[in-house]
């Protein structure tokens, strides 16, 4: 019955992609002009980047510098830091797939590493500020709130699940002497090194390309479902994939006061698309992907509520 509850989505868009070629065809290159366009050009350097500056270890010093930020105010060992730098720095999965990569190299504990996917996988500040502010609301003066709004509740969730931070990793990280780090694949020809950065980072970009051309086309299924319901049509569209659900939700004409605060916590939340890319970047690891489900939904919460104060007050 699990199973064919998984697969009766696909089966949907089987007969979709039947029923109507045409609609199913435009949905598909959406979403590849999407990945093209958009992630390809933005994601794959830093993936690759991060890849080898987490073989090499090239990193720790620098990451070592304000460790007092990273052992009081978000409870994580320098190496976790550098998991929430990247997700804070390239937006959604960068977070997720920095975490796996660090805790595949035992550089951070299991523990740790589900404690960072409850808030190190966010949405990006250009895609914030660009797309969001910019190209979807048109008001360049939301930009700052709405950095200030997505990342409070953001360091919320962090403070929430506190509770799952690995307290020994930070304090083995206090007492770790100067130049003791641990060693990870440095020992390799850099030249094998950078061929598997880049091998990895084309793999991970391919997998979230496939996602995203996949749920583009079943928010055309919705689209076709759901036409007759208009408010509940531009939710579904949001939930299931961010980017095209939100510009859809803002050709709705609802007032900024309801639409801000829906756009922000859509944006937070990250879609059904995002959770499927996150979960995608875990493969291989025994991760639990719960605690970033549940971290998720509180997000959609406190951001929608902190965006909505926001609209009242101003």
């Amino acid at each position: 019955m699990k199973r064919f509850l998984f697969l009766l989505p696909f089966l949907i868009m089987l007969a979709f992609l039947l029923v109507f070629p045409d609609t199913s065809f435009t949905c598909a290159a959406s979403g590849l002009m999407l990945w093209f366009e958009t992630l390809l050009p933005s994601l794959l350097p830093f993936m690759i980047i991060s890849n080898l500056l987490i073989k090499t270890d090239l990193l720790k010093n620098w990451i070592r510098v304000p460790a007092g930020l990273w052992h009081h105010f978000f409870a994580l060992s320098c190496d976790g830091a550098y998991a929430l730098i990247l997700g804070l720095v390239c937006g959604y999965p960068m977070g997720a797939k920095v975490t796996a990569d660090l805790y595949r190299e035992k550089r951070i504990s299991k523990r740790e590493a589900e404690y960072l996917l409850t808030f190190a996988n966010h949405p990006g500040p250009s895609f914030l500020s660009s797309y969001v502010c910019l190209q979807t609301l048109g008001q360049k003066a939301l930009i700052l709130p709405t950095y200030c709004i997505i990342y409070l509740a953001n360091y919320l969730c962090c403070l929430f699940f506190r509770k799952k931070a690995d307290r020994q990793a930070v304090a083995s990280d206090l007492d770790r002497p100067e130049g003791n780090e641990k060693e990870i694949s440095v020992q390799s020809p850099l030249g094998e090194i950078l061929d598997t950065s880049i091998m990895n980072g084309f793999e991970s970009i391919t997998k979230l390309g496939g996602y995203i051309i996949l749920f583009s086309v079943f928010q055309g299924v919705i689209k076709k479902v759901l036409a007759p319901f208009g408010p509940v049509m531009y939710l579904m569209c949001g939930i299931t994939e961010m980017t095209t659900g939100i510009t859809a939700l803002a050709g709705t004409g609802w007032s900024l006061t309801l639409l801000y605060p829906m756009l922000l916590g859509i944006t937070a939340f990250g879609g059904i698309c995002i959770a499927a890319q996150t979960k995608s970047m875990l493969a291989g690891t025994d991760l639990s992907f719960g605690p970033y489900i549940w971290a998720k939904l509180l997000n959609f919460i406190l951001t929608g509520l902190l965006a909505f104060l926001f609209i009242k007050i101003i």
